[in-house]
């Protein structure tokens, strides 16, 4: 549970940092749906909707909203609604790296200081997975930070939200197949790999039969 709380409260508090109230952005409302390969995470709205899928021999919810645990390590699945009205619909891809580096921005600030550190030795890179742009970045923790040694974060523009993924690397002995930093790097982008934008709305309740069948 330590682990678990020490990465939440970084994590959230970083998003609660980031949003203002300006552009009144579309209502999403998440669900996680179990699939035959894991989990699916439904974010449906009032026009829009897309799906990540979390594949793992293990998926477990926790009590803490948009984590789950997934085959022993936490992940985590949130939105983060855009505060500007921009052109979404057209958005070209200068614009979405402005933006998602903007974002960005905000959470390695507000990290710096609640982590009371001005180096945190981030590094990002831009990615292209199934013709969607994504944003990976990645932190490192103080050193004494017993059991987070890495954040890693893969972000990407979903209509007018950020969608973020996130798993740290911890510290200690590793005893999985997600237990190094290049190992969750590559979960990271098969993860963004499943990403799915529909410009209508999911009936959960359909979804739902149709990934146990």
């Amino acid at each position: 549970m330590k682990r678990l709380l020490t990465f939440l409260i970084i994590s959230l508090s970083g998003l609660l940092a980031y949003s203002q109230d300006n552009y009144k952005a579309e209502s999403f409302k998440a669900a996680l749906l179990q699939t035959k390969t894991g989990a699916m995470v439904a974010y449906n709205g009032e026009k829009h909707s897309f799906t990540i899928d979390i594949i793992g021999d293990t998926i477990k919810p926790t009590e803490h909203p948009n984590f789950v645990i997934v085959d022993n390590r936490i992940l985590q699945s949130s939105i983060i609604p855009f505060q500007t009205k921009l052109d979404f619909k057209n958005m070209n891809e200068d614009s979405q790296k402005k933006n998602l580096l903007g974002y960005m921005k905000y959470e390695l600030d507000y990290d710096k200081e609640q982590l009371n550190s001005k180096d945190l030795n981030e590094k990002y890179e831009f990615v292209t997975l199934n013709d969607k742009i994504f944003l990976f970045w990645v932190f490192d923790m103080p050193k004494s930070n017993e059991t987070v040694a890495k954040q890693c974060s893969l972000v990407a523009i979903c209509f007018d939200q950020m969608l973020v993924v996130n798993m740290p690397v911890t510290k200690g002995k590793q005893i999985n197949n997600l237990g190094t930093y290049d190992k969750i790097k590559d979960y990271l982008f098969s993860t963004g790999k499943t990403l799915k934008c529909n410009n209508f709305t999911l009936d959960l309740n359909k979804l739902y039969y149709d990934l146990k069948k």
